[in-house]
């Protein structure tokens, strides 16, 4: 996640805009896809925000440059109405400017269709702030609000919050009652949020709740509201999505259990190689998060409830995919790739090593830049694009990335553009299917041809798999095929090369993900199963089922035209009664969900490793465990006793602010110190730490493979909370001064504002400085530090 400085006049957490309001997104698809494995493709007692007295709303709105617009035919509410509305539920609106209001109706949006979108300004100092909330112009309900961050640091609900995660579920459905009245909270069901709360230790603490709805007593994936309640109990963020769309009948052809069997019929469990953290498109090709795992092959698909049948929301998937995935090795490269060597390719170099697939200069206009890669910040990449010249807006577009320092392929595609609402766009049911020029036999060896032409060793490391297929749609033909990585006979996750050739055997697209890092054999040869695959497959199946549920899909254009939104009623496989299907580690034999950060609270209780749970410092470990500061080795053990490093610490800082995501930005990481290169596994939290200052006497090199000594740990956090001319004020400090072990504390005033802070303490008259810090003493010191930081005037958020 790329964080930049502060700017003097910044936007934050704008709300919805007019198209985020119009509904055409996929929601229930993405969202069924999403939640499994993808194919191998102590508190103070607060008032609780909504439980108190309806507040006042004034007479009068600073609104004097909002826009006096005419309403359409279907609203009910005026603008003023709409204004009141929001300042009601949220009085923090009263030192808000009204900048403008703005009324739009569209057919795909909310349950009327028609919105008022109210603008809204706050001036600080030099610093400003923007939103949009949104109000239904029929029923007044709220559907947007995003309060901006940072607008009060004084005012921010810090860990340990005031309300529990109970207290603040009420406030949430207590609000819900005020913003929706047409909606009861006895049909709201939970769902997983798969990108969570912003639950940091060092940070504000907000709790998010996401809800769907139910219809004719079913929950449906198109009705949902996701709210937010900060630490204290308020409400920092509402949104309301919904479709104005007829649903079927709640009838089924099949029951829930029979959908659970045939659901655990289809599960075939496969080993492989998975790195987690490859779903969040990580800036650094070395962030590798390698485990041995057992994983649902190919991923399950729901069922139509209604006919029995597999359910695909994508209409140009054959709905037979195959129900256990294979493999075939490839045949002996005919040609190889060899890769370039020297200097980085020039834009001109790069396009002559792919001349078959560059188009003719004479109808297309091309343009290149040299950038790195999004998957990996140290890689350079040529990104090369063509339009037709006499039509850039609605002809042939051409992409191509390639490696600059390799010259290897990386993606090709080509794409129509279309304008909405062409002649082109509609499906004509009536049109003849084409009949390819080229059979899939010869389709496949062209493929097979072209992978090896382009990807490294593709032949050695590359087999082709049984998902491929011939795609009939739209009167037209194209040939899909997957190419899976594998080492050590094994599959490695979500490093594949996918290649479409179109009717006529000319490519169409290629694409590659996964990027390796020099030496991942190394880490790979280190893991070993201690699960059986028998043991696996019980343990996933066991805890598969089925629940029943209203899915949209449709909404979008493909290239046979628009495809009319739909909604079906289906079962949906669920894995302990939640939709995030994971996979078994084969090491621990603990269950994760892919591209979530390992979450160990079981029935609201953190699992602590074997090794942690008798430990003095058990409880703070745990605490780390909660908010993913810290996680298990490959061994499943946290090892508290063991030594640090200085980047250590860089780095459970960095994720006590930004946890289970990334910090980078691609233009600067690696570029802070001589001895942290891009490539480093402690980049992204040295990156984070030179952006907020926290580096204050550093230059040159930082040596992040130094042991954390007490001394060291306690100039860290006066570099963090800015009291570096504080602490030489206290370089005399007597308490200090009297220790037995004084002469050998260089930086006194570090220790005794630390000391003051209650954040480290001596022992038998002595402060130990060069004492290394465990794991187990780093994590008391950083919940001590979580408990003061909305006490001190620099405090450690995000």
């Amino acid at each position: 996640m790329r964080r930049g400085k502060s700017k003097t006049t910044r936007q934050a957490r704008k709300g919805a805009s007019a198209s985020t309001v119009a509904k055409t997104v996929l929601a229930g698809t993405l969202g069924l896809s999403l939640m499994q494995v993808p194919v191998w493709a102590g508190a103070a007692s607060a008032q609780i925000a909504g439980t108190t007295n309806a507040v006042v709303v004034p007479s009068t709105v600073n609104s004097n440059s909002a826009d006096d617009q005419s309403m359409g035919e279907n609203a009910k509410v005026t603008k003023e109405q709409a204004v009141q509305t929001m300042i009601s539920l949220f009085p923090i609106l009263k030192d808000y400017k009204l900048e403008n209001a703005s009324y739009s109706e569209n057919e795909n949006s909310d349950a009327s269709g028609a919105v008022w979108m109210l603008n809204w300004s706050l001036t600080k100092g030099k610093s400003s702030y923007y939103f949009t909330t949104n109000v239904n112009a029929v029923t007044g309900e709220i559907l947007n609000f995003n309060q901006p961050m940072n607008v009060s640091n004084e005012d921010s609900a810090y860990y340990p919050p005031e309300v529990s995660k109970e207290q603040a579920e009420k406030a949430a459905k207590d609000f819900i009652r005020k913003a929706a009245p047409s909606i009861s909270v006895d049909n709201l069901v939970t769902t997983n949020n798969m990108y969570g709360s912003v639950k940091t230790l060092l940070g504000p603490v907000t709790y998010s709740f996401m809800y769907n709805l139910k219809v004719n007593g079913v929950p449906t994936d198109g009705e949902m509201i996701n709210i937010s309640v900060d630490g204290k109990g308020r409400i920092v963020s509402y949104d309301r999505n919904s479709y104005n769309q007829k649903y079927p009948s709640n009838q089924t052809s099949l029951s829930s259990s029979e959908a659970t069997e045939a659901f655990k019929k289809d599960a075939s469990i496969q080993l492989a190689y998975v790195s987690n953290n490859d779903f969040y498109g990580l800036g650094n090709k070395s962030q590798k998060d390698w485990q041995l795992a057992y994983i649902i092959q190919p991923y399950l698909l729901s069922i139509d409830a209604k006919t029995g049948k597999k359910f695909n929301p994508d209409p140009a998937v054959d709905e037979k995919a195959p129900t256990d995935i294979k493999y075939t090795a490839l045949p002996a490269a005919k040609q190889s790739f060899t890769p370039h060597t020297g200097q980085l390719l020039t834009s001109k170099e790069a396009t002559q090593r792919f001349s078959d697939l560059v188009p003719s200069s004479k109808d297309y206009s091309m343009n290149a830049y040299l950038t790195n890669y999004w998957m990996n910040t140290d890689q350079q990449v040529w990104n090369i694009n063509w339009n037709q010249k006499d039509n850039p807006m609605q002809g042939e577009n051409i992409s191509m990335n390639v490696d600059a320092a390799t010259g290897q392929l990386l993606n090709y595609g080509r794409n129509m553009y279309q304008m909405s609402g062409s002649p082109n766009n509609k499906d004509d049911k009536s049109a003849a299917q084409t009949s390819a020029a080229i059979s899939e036999t010869k389709a496949r060896e062209k493929a097979i041809e072209l992978v090896e032409k382009y990807y490294p060793d593709a032949d050695k490391v590359l087999k082709l798999s049984n998902q491929s297929d011939v795609v009939k749609s739209g009167g037209k033909t194209s040939f899909r095929y997957v190419f899976q990585r594998f080492y050590n006979d094994l599959p490695m996750y979500n490093h594949q090369v996918n290649v479409t050739l179109d009717s006529d055997g000319k490519l169409y697209s290629y694409y590659t993900n996964g990027v390796l890092a020099k030496g991942f054999e190394k880490e790979l040869d280190a893991l070993a199963a201690k699960i059986t695959p028998k043991d696996a497959a019980s343990k996933i199946k066991d805890g598969l089922g089925a629940e029943l549920r209203y899915t949209r899909s449709g909404g979008y254009y493909l290239d046979q035209g628009f495809i009319e939104p739909k909604i079906t009623l289906i079962y949906a496989p669920t894995f302990k009664g939640a939709r995030d299907i994971p996979y078994l580690n084969a090491v621990t034999g603990d269950f994760q969900v892919y591209g979530i950060p390992v979450d160990n609270k079981q029935d609201g209780s953190v699992k602590l490793p074997a090794d942690a749970v008798s430990h003095s410092a058990s409880k703070d470990l745990a605490t780390l465990l909660e908010y993913n500061v810290i996680s298990p080795d490959s061994d499943g053990l946290l090892h508290p006793d063991a030594e640090l490093t200085y980047g250590d610490m860089i780095m459970m800082i960095t994720k006590a602010v930004y946890p289970g995501s990334y910090y980078y930005d691609s233009g600067r990481i690696g570029t802070q110190f001589s001895d942290v290169t891009a490539d480093s596994p402690y980049a992204q939290g040295v990156q984070m730490f030179a952006e907020r200052g926290w580096f204050r006497n550093a230059s040159g090199e930082l040596h992040p493979q130094q042991k954390l000594t007490r001394s060291k740990l306690a100039d860290m956090i006066v570099e963090i909370l800015h009291y570096d001319r504080l602490a030489k004020f206290y370089d005399s400090a007597p308490e200090v001064i009297t220790l037995s072990d004084a002469a050998s504390i260089s930086n006194k005033g570090a220790v005794e504002l630390v000391m003051k802070l209650g954040l480290m303490s001596t022992k038998d008259g002595k402060f130990e400085p060069g004492k290394v810090v465990t794991k187990a003493e780093a994590a008391s010191f950083l919940v001590l530090l979580a408990h003061i930081q909305g006490k001190v005037d620099s405090p450690v958020t995000s």
